[in-house]
């Protein structure tokens, strides 16, 4: 009888992903059979906002994160607008949505070429290079000196790397090698097309509660357009390309990283009619079903915190402590004990996926882009896959691809709409004693931000739950796993030495443990 061996592996810190983020795995004869995702930092943006003028928290939420902070000033500000019983107008609802579809096309370019093509592509591959173009005839050479240093820690961002089982054909390589290289440009003009109407990137501050204070002109309307003309065509050409090659060439990641399966999304960008482009709903057990905010609670049984009041929900005027250093101590040291500071959000007691993959199944069942769903249907009958493979590491990026084509969509309509010369913006009074919240969907998924007021017009809670603290939940007072812990459980590893297939994992996510400790 083959002996069973058991390992224990462990990934700390997740590099390419923002914040500090610990992963591990238990893993029998090659598979893993347990996983734990722990972020390892404590923020505290929650409880530093009581006290402010509600207004505030549009621009410091957005501290909780350097690579989306337009979500957490767009959250923040319909949070409020719901408290004032507001909404903007034509100018304040489209510029809004220019400033955010911008920054989100920039994350989808980020998210594939600098922060996960590396988990697929072979960077040697560029030793074989013998055209004519500058840029790879430089990292070519760059590559070759890494190579010959025999250093230990070869220079990031392109090595050090594991170990393990790349892109063969060549082709695929140099074109996504040439893509990521292009990609860097295209993301510092997709941040000046933030600027124009956000004033700058990152941490944009005209989105307020009211609108966008911003008055468009002409000149700035037509730069906007330029720079959507250059993102779309990255976009739909080598984007898309490379994306389906390596989706292609690693198909079996379509099955890989499933999880629960269970996906929950927000509504996003929405019209003039008041309908999103992107549809809100959660999926269960393949099931669509309409959203239900008083179903979202957190548990903090394995968080780092001395209290753990059950099912926790927003606003609902319980105060989390942080464990001391003896408490924290203590819970490293029980088998059974905390170990995260993200806390674990539920949908009805259900772990559940945000994220790409969420919001495009979700607006595909609601049916409300049927663009969107021709899109879906064109690229499975391509690829061969169906809407159940859409939670899966080659799915998630997938999904990304096709937000980012429906954007474009949404950018057009807005661009088309906005009236030069008339302010997207109109003040009103902060509301005293009120409560609202503001849904939105981050790049990394569903986004919520939840405001109460005091009676002098002053914060006196507030609360956010942000797409990495659904997916990297910890396990709750059920025992049941965190999304991303699910999803670990049953990879196969080639070489626990480089375990390459947690990284594709993990990362496919796009896990921001800032955001998900705030």
């Amino acid at each position: 009888m083959e002996e069973r061996r058991s390992k224990r592996v462990i990934i700390d810190p997740v590099t390419r992903v923002e914040g500090h983020l610990r992963v591990e795995t238990e893993v029998d004869s090659q598979q893993v059979t347990s996983a734990r995702c722990s972020s390892e930092m404590f923020r505290g943006i929650e409880r530093a906002l009581i006290g402010y003028d509600a207004r505030a928290a549009q621009q410091i939420t957005q501290r909780v994160c350097g690579v989306c902070p337009y979500a957490h000033a767009e959250a923040a500000a319909l949070a409020l607008e719901d408290a004032m019983g507001i909404k903007p107008n034509p100018n304040g609802l489209h510029l809004r949505n220019l400033i955010v579809g911008a920054y989100q096309l920039q994350d989808a370019l980020l998210h594939f070429y600098a922060l996960c093509a590396l988990d697929f592509i072979d960077i040697t591959a560029v030793l074989q290079y013998q055209g004519a173009d500058k840029a790879l005839r430089g990292l070519r050479a760059w590559v070759e000196g890494e190579i010959a240093s025999q250093r230990v820690w070869p220079a990031s961002p392109f090595l050090p790397r594991y170990q393990a089982s790349y892109a063969q054909d060549i082709d695929l390589n140099i074109s996504a090698i040439k893509g990521y290289l292009d990609a860097l440009p295209m993301m510092a003009n997709l941040h000046k097309m933030v600027a124009i109407f956000g004033a700058k990137a990152p941490h944009p501050v005209t989105i307020e509660a009211g609108g966008v204070t911003v008055t468009p002109t002409v000149n700035q309307l037509a730069r906007y357009a330029r720079g959507l003309d250059e993102a779309e065509a990255f976009i739909q050409e080598r984007y898309a390309s490379d994306l389906i090659a390596v989706g292609q060439a690693f198909s079996a990641y379509f099955q890989e990283g499933k999880g629960y399966g269970d996906l929950l999304s927000y509504p996003f960008m929405k019209r003039d009619d008041g309908v999103p482009i992107f549809s809100s709903g959660v999926t269960i057990n393949g099931q669509h079903q309409r959203l239900d905010l008083s179903q979202i609670y957190e548990d903090s049984k394995y968080a780092y915190y001395k209290d753990h009041p059950d099912h926790l929900k927003p606003l609902s005027g319980a105060q989390l402590t942080p464990m001391d250093a003896s408490a924290f101590e203590a819970a490293h040291r029980a088998a059974d004990g905390a170990y995260t500071w993200t806390r674990a959000p539920r949908y009805g007691g259900r772990p559940m996926e945000v994220g790409p993959a969420a919001r495009v199944v979700n607006t595909y069942h609601a049916g409300i882009n049927p663009t969107l769903n021709a899109r879906v249907d064109a690229i499975n009958q391509r690829l061969g896959i169906s809407l159940t493979d859409y939670p899966s590491v080659m799915g998630r990026h997938l999904s990304r691809y096709l937000t980012a084509s429906a954007i474009i969509d949404a950018l057009r309509h807005s661009l088309s709409q906005i009236q030069p010369g008339v302010s997207g913006f109109e003040p009103h009074e902060i509301p005293k004693g009120a409560r609202g919240v503001g849904l939105t969907e981050a790049s990394r998924g569903a986004l919520g931000h939840w405001i109460e007021t005091d009676e002098a017009g002053y914060i006196a809670r507030y609360e956010m739950i942000v797409p990495t603290t659904w997916n990297f939940a910890p396990r709750d007072g059920a025992g049941l796993m965190g999304p991303a812990e699910r999803m670990l459980v049953g990879a196969r590893l080639a070489d626990t030495d480089n375990p390459i297939e947690l990284a594709r994992i993990l990362r496919a996510l796009d896990p921001c443990m800032a955001c998900s400790v705030h």
